[in-house]
């Protein structure tokens, strides 16, 4: 009989813990469902956020290893924007291997055709395992996400470039990670400073008659570095102001408290953020204004150092004066910071004889940062 009461006991416990056990599960169940759809929101969401708002709108074959892509994005303000590459033997968009990368910015009023229409770039690359990369931003881009009156918004060259073509070459184009950056003025301008904001990003980099120092104050009352920005504005038919604001004294006005958005000039500038540079093997190569001839040729040996002879700024190139200016500030600089340079100061002016040497006598090294 003591047996049965237990057995009733047991059967009245069980029958009043039922509803709540059932009440449990469902609420595990919903507690569970609910969990997993935080979790599928949040990573839908997070995915959301890193989706690359640019897109390759289509390809255009130049020849056996040379593709244009046609790329667009909200971010140029353009219905498409061109990037050329050079692509090594061997190369197919579903090898399993990435290769290494070498990027190279063209100037003012230049474009992606820029690199293989006045240099040999195709023929110094194609026995190194490397994919050179030639994007066009605009003749006055500066590489710059735009101030725009403090607006933002397009143009945003650094994010597309960095941010959006960056990705779509590596995910779509066997793009590797390790990379070199190279440019000439404008170009060399935008290679030191992605190098000095993105450290890391870039193994090596190197800048051809480069305009380092935006606001370089000529000391002879010559071309300045603001001059350079205005005349952009003007060749692209836009206010200068938009790039990054007004420069502040001591340009365009004599009060030394008025700096307007100076501070957007010096972020952009790679003399004001050459100590991000270290640790980056870097080239810096620029004429003084006289073309005294080359003195070298695409086909003969690579360029003597005998060329660099750290001349006087003169002679009538007045820009290739300026950049003159601006890179023996940097030079200064750098050694004051103790960074470590390869410097090739020449007798030289602004154009494309001298940069294809200076390209051609940098390529080894950029080459090693790489491992091409």
């Amino acid at each position: 009989m003591a047996w049965v009461r237990v057995r009733r006991a047991a059967v009245l416990v069980l029958a009043l813990l039922l509803p709540l056990l059932g009440a449990q599960t469902a609420g595990t169940a919903t507690a569970k469902a609910t969990a997993k759809a935080t979790v599928t929101a949040t990573v839908t969401a997070t995915a959301r956020k890193t989706v690359n708002p640019a897109h390759v709108a289509w390809e255009v074959p130049v020849g056996d290893r040379m593709l244009d892509l046609a790329v667009s994005s909200p971010a140029t303000g353009a219905p498409v924007k061109w990037v050329r590459l050079l692509l090594p033997k061997h190369w197919s968009k579903t090898a399993t291997r990435t290769w290494p990368v070498l990027w190279l910015l063209h100037g003012s009023n230049g474009n992606h055709k820029d690199w293989t229409d006045n240099t040999h770039i195709e023929e110094l690359a194609a026995d190194r395992d490397v994919i050179v990369v030639m994007p066009e931003t605009s003749a006055c881009s500066g590489y710059s996400d735009w101030w725009n009156h403090g607006k933002g918004g397009a143009p945003a060259w650094e994010s597309y470039l960095l941010n959006e073509v960056r990705p779509l070459l590596e995910g779509g184009y066997r793009a590797g990670t390790s990379r070199a950056v190279a440019g000439l003025s404008m170009g060399g301008q935008g290679a030191l400073k992605f190098t000095a904001a993105h450290p890391g990003m870039f193994r090596a980099a190197a800048s051809y008659s480069g305009a380092v120092n935006p606001l370089y104050k000529s000391p002879d009352g010559g071309f300045n570095g603001p001059d350079a920005v205005k005349a952009g504005g003007a060749t692209c038919l836009t206010d200068w102001k938009r790039l990054w604001g007004e420069p502040g004294y001591p340009f365009d006005t004599t009060d030394p408290g008025d700096l307007r958005q100076q501070r957007l000039w010096q972020r952009n500038s790679p003399l004001h953020q050459a100590a991000a540079l270290s640790r980056t093997p870097l080239y810096l190569s620029y004429g003084n204004g006289t073309d005294s001839g080359t003195a070298w040729k695409w086909g003969d040996p690579p360029p003597s150092p005998a060329r660099c002879v750290n001349p006087p700024a003169r002679g009538l190139d007045v820009i290739e004066r300026a950049v003159h200016g601006m890179n023996q500030q940097l030079r200064t600089r750098l050694a004051e910071l103790h960074i470590p340079a390869t410097v090739c100061a020449h007798e030289g002016v602004h154009t494309w004889p001298y940069w294809e040497r200076e390209l051609v006598a940098s390529f080894p090294m950029l080459m090693r940062a790489v491992g091409a």
